[in-house]
């Protein structure tokens, strides 16, 4: 990792507002102004991880516990001007010790399915699944248009 990247546990407030900066950059991968505020508020009650590059937050991850022995990433994202840095991978890192830290055993994530064809998403697939997440099943949730996959690791 960067010597001038760290990796931290930040508030519900500065959560949110992460979350909506980040948003509004990429609206390529976040373009569904209901989902976004859906997730702007929902990471509130959840825990979360900021990458800090040279005192500037660029990254978030937002982790819950649906069961004991599993975290779930709830939402994620990197500015745009620092993908392919390894920031992502630095936040997944931390995420991962603090699940394990919890006594969990898995992590798990929700992102679009392959199956949709769509560009951004197909990265996004890509990223989780070099870093050792494999794909269970893919479902179309009640009231959702596109088809998601849900992929676990085992810490």
């Amino acid at each position: 990792m960067d010597l001038a990247l760290a990796v931290e546990l930040i508030s519900p407030e500065l959560a949110e507002t992460l979350c909506r900066a980040i948003t509004a950059d990429l609206p390529e991968y976040f373009g569904l102004p209901e989902c976004n505020e859906h997730y702007a508020k929902g990471v509130r009650s959840r825990t979360n991880f900021a990458a800090k590059f040279e005192d500037a937050y660029v990254g978030i991850l937002s982790l819950d516990f649906p069961y004991p022995e599993n975290g779930n990433i709830y939402w994620m994202g990197v500015a745009r001007s620092h993908h392919s840095k390894g920031i992502g991978t630095a936040l997944l890192a931390k995420a991962a010790e603090h699940v394990k830290s919890q006594g969990g055993k898995t992590i798990s994530v929700e992102t679009l399915s392959p199956a949709e064809s769509d560009e951004n998403y197909l990265k996004t697939y890509r990223f989780y699944e070099t870093r050792g997440f494999l794909p269970l099943f893919d479902l179309k949730p009640v009231g959702y248009t596109f088809t998601m996959v849900y992929m676990c690791k085992v810490l």
